[in-house]
């Protein structure tokens, strides 16, 4: 008798189990149905006892922000944002940047390729993006004083190169 029930238990529990994960991926298939999912800067931590060593443990959990804007469209002036305007997500996440290295023995990324067609150069300091047909004036940071139009593929990706070794 105490074996019949046990099993019952168990099939019980695999059945409330199943439903909670189908339940789960019918929810996020739902959500993310046409929308894209962007990391947070915001990592929610919470502090637990851990019963073995009698310490708090710091548990890390990542929220995520949904977004129907697809990658071709974010700019920085669509960067979503808190209301004391600072950002709710990294700009390199938000623009979907392929970082790259200036230098192979670099530790930091500082340019990169978007989806919307622009190469970006960025320091701690500045970004900025530029993209073929843009006319850099002699004023602007990373001219060496000329101005002069972007006109290839790698005149843009020189120009940001420029741009982050100067800003940084």
């Amino acid at each position: 008798m105490g074996g019949l029930i046990t099993s019952h238990i168990k099939n019980s529990f695999l059945e409330i189990f199943m439903i909670s994960i189908s339940c789960l991926f019918e929810y996020v298939q739902e959500d993310s149905k046409g929308q894209y999912k962007i990391p947070m800067i915001d990592i929610l931590k919470t502090h637990k006892l851990n019963p073995r060593t009698n310490r708090m443990k710091n548990f890390k959990t990542h929220k995520y922000l949904f977004t129907d804007i697809p990658p071709e469209k974010r700019e920085f002036n669509n960067l979503p944002r808190y209301a004391n305007k600072k950002p709710k997500v990294k700009f390199q996440d938000w623009l979907e940047i392929d970082s790259k290295k200036l230098q192979p023995s670099h530790s930091v990324t500082s340019w990169g390729w978007a989806p919307n067609g622009k190469c970006y150069g960025w320091s701690h300091r500045a970004v900025h993006g530029a993209k073929i047909g843009d006319v850099v004036k002699s004023g602007d940071i990373a001219s060496g004083g000329k101005t002069f139009t972007l006109k290839t593929k790698e005149d843009v990706e020189n120009y940001a190169k420029a741009f982050a070794d100067d800003v940084s």
